[in-house]
């Protein structure tokens, strides 16, 4: 996977918490190989980074915009092209992590990027 297609729309759910999340993520203006855009619970919307490393999916949640109090690190599962991840969500000082998935939402428009914080 390549922090090219961590870019677009996604869906998914944390274990053991409650509700779906959305995600929409952009090229970061100031970092080639990062993402940047946000993560939707709710009405609650939260500044969000990513990159992909080794095939490693890093992302960073922010509830001020300086402070990471979210941490997804997860693979692109097998056969998915891509489009679901799986792994573990961290928040704040949380012990133990939780199980995650997300999935890439199609695109209403080619040029889809999200409206960046």
């Amino acid at each position: 996977m390549s922090d090219t297609q961590l870019q677009g729309q996604w869906s998914g759910s944390v274990d053991g918490l409650p509700g779906r999340v959305r995600i929409e993520l952009g090229p970061h203006p100031d970092w080639d190989g990062t993402a940047k855009g946000y993560i939707l619970r709710g009405d609650t919307r939260l500044p969000m980074v990513g990159d992909v490393d080794d095939g490693t999916v890093t992302l960073e949640e922010s509830a001020d915009g300086v402070h990471i109090t979210g941490t997804w690190l997860g693979q692109a599962v097998d056969g998915s092209c891509g489009r679901e991840i799986r792994g573990d969500y961290l928040q704040d000082d949380q012990a133990r992590p939780s199980p995650f998935v997300l999935r890439k939402q199609q695109s209403l428009r080619p040029d889809h990027a999200p409206t960046l914080p």
